[in-house]
């Protein structure tokens, strides 16, 4: 299982697509951080993975810590040996020396938020006070990459930054960076002249991606190393979070518990609330909601990317259509472009054999 959990409704920034809404000071208390730590070992049967979120989840880090000690001696209490990580998603501005350290030696994985470079990430992720975050991000730069060299960024894009989209990966990856998580905020309204701009702006990373196997330099960027594994695996994997163990489930601070990290937003929409750590889970709703993920839309089902093709997230799907299996367009063409993108740059170095191409698609594979 996937646990997420919500320390805290407040943050230090303010994001113009943050999905959490409304920013406050609720944040969980450690009988709550506890008792979801019980409930999702009971409720997982392979793995599990907690992850910490909010808001952001660095203005609770005493609370975070607490709970990888919990859990860790609850474990040995309980005779519990199932396998279990840890997982942050930070924006970074709380990232000093000490902290990272002290994460590091936690075994929390890290991730951090920063969507592209300089002004381009200042235009979706300013402070409070309206001034750009990425200055001061970049501080701790230096020390990130020193303890968590191999740092997963998330990326996320809209119509007001995409412009700059080849051009902040590629400047971060001349920061030291070198695993990206590309994603667009499908929530925003996506004229057509935006999307353009994405396809055009897609085409450029792809050249840039190529460039870095042809340089020998290593790269992953998820919209085309999952497109090129697609290719060469029978399928590609659905939603990781929702479909496969036994998937995914978000905490808020009150312990309530959501379908989707997406869904916690204010701990207000109880359409989609799914019960509380304290009192239990409606297991039927839940089965209910991933049922109708799972259901193939009409138009889906004679795309030639079929198979290939990452619109299972029914959180995005319901937010923006109201309908848990009907991706919005801007997913859609986004799934069409990478693809496209992604193909005609893997047929390239497949045909050149080039040895790093190779090593990380076709490890069995003579070259």
């Amino acid at each position: 299982m996937k646990l997420a959990l919500h320390l805290t409704h407040d943050c230090n920034l303010r994001c113009t697509y943050c999905y959490v809404g409304n920013k406050d000071s609720r944040r969980m208390d450690r009988e709550t951080a506890e008792e979801a730590v019980r409930f999702g070992h009971k409720n997982s049967t392979g793995h599990l993975d907690i992850s910490f979120f909010g808001g952001e989840p660095f203005l609770e880090k005493e609370l975070m810590f607490h709970v990888i000690e919990y859990a860790r001696l609850w474990r040995k209490t309980e005779g519990i040996t199932i396998p279990l990580r840890f997982f942050a998603t930070t924006n970074g501005l709380l990232l000093d020396e000490e902290t990272i350290k002290r994460s590091v030696e936690s075994g929390i994985i890290l991730s951090l938020s920063l969507d592209g470079h300089g002004a381009c990430h200042d235009l979706t992720r300013p402070l409070p006070d309206g001034t750009g975050s990425f200055a001061r991000i970049a501080e701790h730069f230096p020390t990130l990459l020193k303890f968590c060299p191999n740092i997963q960024i998330l990326a996320t894009f809209s119509p007001r930054n995409v412009k700059f989209l080849s051009e902040g990966i590629e400047k971060l990856y001349y920061c030291g960076f070198q695993h990206f998580t590309v994603g667009l905020n499908y929530e925003e309204p996506w004229n057509d002249a935006a999307l353009e701009t994405m396809r055009s702006e897609y085409r450029a990373l792809g050249r840039f991606y190529e460039g870095c196997f042809e340089s020998g330099k290593l790269l992953g960027i998820n919209i085309f190393d999952s497109k090129i594994a697609s290719h060469v695996y029978e399928s590609c994997e659905r939603c990781a979070c929702c479909d496969k163990n036994d998937g995914e489930i978000a905490v808020a601070p009150s312990g309530n518990i959501y379908p989707c990290l997406r869904l916690v937003k204010t701990d207000e929409d109880h359409s989609v609330l799914l019960g509380n750590v304290k009192t239990g889970m409606d297991r039927k709703l839940r089965a209910k909601i991933m049922v109708e993920s799972g259901r193939e839309w009409e138009e889906c089902k004679i795309c030639s990317l079929k198979g290939r093709c990452f619109h299972y997230c029914g959180a995005v799907n319901y937010k923006v259509n109201g309908a848990w299996n009907q991706p919005p367009r801007a997913l859609c063409l986004e799934e069409q472009w990478s693809a496209f993108v992604a193909d005609e740059v893997a047929e390239r170095l497949y045909k050149a054999k080039n040895p790093l191409f190779m090593r990380k698609f076709f490890p069995g594979e003579k070259q």
